[in-house]
């Protein structure tokens, strides 16, 4: 077992899991739990490293070396949260019927606090390690990437990483990618007493939304867990003016989930050939289709997008967070692959790093009023990552 392997205080996890969660951290306030990491970090004896990604905000890096620097194992988490909403008492921290409350304790505070209690107890054991382990803490997560994109940026190397997002313990071995997309449907104003003077855009937006629901979306089969299907969601309606106004403009935000083999050019073209066919029935009606989403100024991640990962069957990586699931749970790990999305996108399709999701807490709280993380969970999580990080480390 991990205990006997690299002893740990389950309390210790506990009350750093509570000293994280109550520090604030929404996105784009990052920098003083970035702080306390890197100090934290430090004082076991890693490498640390702030890497600038915004002014004020840093990725923190850790290493905890072996004999040879190529990292056996990577643990990614990020930092930052959403904001509280209407959570009551959201930085609390307090412990109720087993569950830590708090904003972040699920997205994902819990995991980072695993695997930052998990390096802890490794470097306190003393074992010699014969390659490195790192741990790649970023800021950005819930908004615009910038954090992993600096990975990319640095060319990160790792034999396999582990993204320590909430999957319920599940071993998570894919996910879908997002494509958000604005489509500005532009009409003709007039006096609402004489709409026929005018082109309503709003009237026009709905014709758009139905011949884009009727399209059918792809599905592909994940082998070892089976059939995912890409989709299409319409978030927001903007548009009008005043209820006496034809409006001359509406617009139309979605989001539309891709699978493993999609490519960014191909969903784009075949919306467009949707608008295309649109204005050719009706000539006077003009649409402009972007990637864009509310929270998105950055042009990079526009540029990049957020794609469909999947790790390959044959990866090393997935065995070995299985073998130590079972070791520690005492039950075979639940293979899953995710509607949702995850920063394993980056490190598989990017940097070419072979990485599963596999983290403590429910994943259907993320975001949510009752946000709380399962301590049970926690501690499973943290005696899997001692196990795992130590046989990657040999």
């Amino acid at each position: 077992m991990a205990d006997s392997l690299a002893p740990f205080a389950p309390d210790e996890v506990v009350r750093f899991a509570q000293a994280i969660i109550r520090q604030p951290s929404v996105t784009g306030q990052e920098g003083e739990l970035g702080r306390f990491l890197a100090g934290h970090l430090e004082g076991l004896g890693l490498r640390v490293e702030l890497q600038e990604v915004a002014p004020g905000r840093y990725n923190v890096l850790a290493v905890l070396p072996g004999d040879d620097p190529l990292l056996g194992l990577l643990f990614h988490a990020h930092m930052d949260t959403v904001p509280t909403g209407a959570m009551p008492h959201p930085l609390s921290g307090e412990i109720v019927d087993g569950h830590i409350w708090g904003r972040g304790s699920v997205d994902q505070k819990g995991g980072l606090a695993a695997s930052v209690m998990a390096l802890e107890a490794i470097a306190r054991s003393g074992h010699r390690l014969k390659r490195s382990l790192g741990l790649a803490v970023v800021v950005d997560e819930e908004s615009e990437h910038r954090g992993s994109m600096a990975l990319v940026r640095q060319g990160l190397r790792a034999q396999q990483a582990v993204v320590t997002e909430p999957s319920g313990l599940r071993l998570v071995i894919g996910c879908k990618g997002t494509l958000p997309f604005q489509i500005r449907v532009r009409g003709k104003a007039a006096h609402g007493a004489r709409p026929w003077l005018g082109v309503n855009a709003i009237h026009q937006a709905m014709r758009v939304v139905s011949a884009l629901e009727e399209l059918e979306y792809p599905e592909c089969s994940v082998p070892g867990y089976g059939p995912v299907r890409g989709s299409l969601n319409l978030g927001v309606i903007q548009g009008g003016r005043a209820y006496n106004i034809v409006p001359d403009e509406c617009l139309l935000w979605f989001d539309r989930r891709t699978v493993p083999g999609e490519e960014p050019a191909a969903v784009l073209g075949q919306v467009q050939a949707v608008l295309d066919r649109l204005r050719e029935a009706s000539p006077v009606v003009e649409s402009e289709l972007t990637v864009a989403r509310p929270d998105w100024s950055w042009e990079p991640i526009r540029r990049r997008g957020l794609q469909p990962a999947l790790t390959p069957a044959e990866a090393p990586i997935r065995d070995l967070v299985a073998r130590h699931h079972a070791a520690v749970v005492g039950s075979a790990a639940e293979v899953y692959f995710t509607d949702g999305y995850n920063e394993m996108d980056f490190l598989i399709n990017d940097l070419g790093i072979p990485t599963v999701q596999y983290g403590p807490g429910d994943s259907s709280l993320c975001h949510t009023d009752e946000e709380r993380l399962s301590i049970a969970q926690l501690l499973d999580a943290t005696r899997v990552y001692i196990g795992l990080a130590l046989e990657a480390a040999g």
